[in-house]
Parts: C-alpha cells; sequence; structure tokens
C-alpha cells in the first residue's frame, strides 16, 4: 500500500497536460476502510501460506517458490501492449479467484485511449 504521509502535489512535480488538473482534496483523501483490511488481508493470506508450505515442506520449496515469483513478475511486454503475466498467475493461484478485475476493467472496454509507447516509457523510466 502506497504510503499517504505528504501530498503528492508537494513532494512531486505534475504534469496537468498529461494527468489533468489535481485537488488537494483527491491528494490528501483518507483511504476506505475496507480497502485497507483488503490490502492487509492479501499479504497476511500470502504469509500463512509461506508458514503453512515451511511447516509440510521446509524451507527450500517456499524460497525457491519466490524465486521464481521474482523471476515471473520480471517479465513484460513491450509498452502500449498489456501483459498477461499468465505465469505469475499460476503460481500466485489468481487464476482460479473470479473478481471484478476478471470481467471490468479491460481496455477494450475503455472510452478513452490508452497511454501512447512514450508516455509510458517515461513513466517507467521516472524521466518526468
Amino acid at each position: 500500500m502506497e504510503d499517504r504521509t505528504g501530498l503528492p502535489v508537494l513532494t512531486e512535480p505534475r504534469d496537468t497536460l498529461r494527468e489533468g488538473l489535481s485537488t488537494l482534496k483527491e491528494a490528501g483523501a483518507v483511504v476506505h476502510p475496507v480497502e485497507a483490511i483488503q490490502a492487509k488481508s492479501a499479504s497476511q493470506e500470502e504469509q500463512r501460506r509461506i508458514q503453512m508450505l515451511q511447516s509440510v515442506y521446509g524451507t527450500a520449496l517456499p524460497a525457491r517458490m519466490q524465486l521464481e515469483q521474482q523471476i515471473l513478475g520480471r517479465v513484460q511486454r513491450l509498452p502500449g501492449i498489456p501483459s498477461s503475466r499468465l505465469g505469475l498467475e499460476s503460481l500466485s493461484g489468481e487464476l482460479d479467484d473470479f473478481s471484478f478485475t476478471s470481467y471490468l476493467g479491460h481496455t477494450e472496454a475503455l472510452e478513452t485511449e490508452p497511454k501512447g509507447m512514450h508516455a509510458e516509457m517515461e513513466a517507467r523510466l521516472k524521466l518526468r
């Protein structure tokens, strides 16, 4: 979860032409309690899963799975092309979950055009 101690408007410059106007109300908004609980429960569930695997199979299997997760997390496609990360989803068990992101938020359903390749590379390389 991101750090909400400072206002992003004051801590880093904002590209108003690309990102639109910002308000201090949006920047200083408190995260909803349910959203905070969901974010915390996902990390706690992962820790319980690792502890269970350690107690059943020893420390080698969870260490190997974490290495595989790091390797699969680095695989990306070129900017502008969505990455499916199928290997990472199969390793973490997200393929079995059905949530809002399974059918909402696809790029085909967006009314606005996606960011350009240059804007995505600038954001990825932290040039702006």
